[in-house]
């Protein structure tokens, strides 16, 4: 399709305009997501600058406990491949639906977003800065630890305290049934 101008108009941008919106499609990658699998690590690869499908790993000093608060601050601290990519410091925060990493490459003032679909493991999302595009994927698994947490139910100290009068009334009743049974047999 052309538009006024004669110039070809994208396919993708007329399927959002006159389609609402579409969804996009993911760019998770289930072997880079394995590869940052049980860390807080980064596995970045380029896609747009200066050496494209170059990759690597930043390591990172995030935590486990921070990521389940539900915000991070972390800062990489070396890399797999320093031909393609370097370190930064990372502010992040999860969202509500536990579907969304928000924040900065505050070293670069860099906004990122990740996101992760259903059964994805990892939030994946883009670093852009001048030509350069790179997309980083991070487990998901530390950051959603305090929504798993938060699933299961939890009894108060009153809860507690009503649990454990109704084991001792029913403990008592079963020692009650089987002194009545003993005494009838006898």
């Amino acid at each position: 399709m052309f538009g006024n101008n004669g110039h070809r108009i994208p396919s993708v941008l007329i399927a959002f305009v006159f389609g609402g919106g579409i969804a996009q499609a993911s760019e998770y990658n289930a072997a880079h997501c394995q590869a940052v699998a049980n860390t807080l690590n980064f596995h970045w690869e380029s896609i747009a600058g200066s050496n494209p499908g170059c990759t690597g790993i930043e390591y990172t000093n995030g935590t486990f406990e921070e990521a389940a608060s539900g915000s991070i601050a972390m800062a990489g601290l070396s890399v797999s491949n320093s031909s393609c990519i370097g370190t930064a410091t990372y502010t992040l925060t999860l969202s509500a639906d536990g579907m969304t990493l928000s924040g900065f490459d505050t070293k670069d003032n860099v906004p990122m977003t990740l996101t992760r679909g259903p059964g994805e493991e990892c939030f994946v999302g883009h670093w852009v800065q001048g030509q350069s595009d790179f997309i980083g994927h991070i487990y998901a698994a530390p950051f959603l630890q305090r929504q798993e947490r938060a699933a299961i139910p939890t009894l108060s100290g009153t809860g507690l305290g009503v649990l454990g009068s109704l084991i001792v009334l029913v403990a008592g009743r079963i020692l009650a049934r089987r002194r009545a049974a003993d005494s009838a047999s006898r």
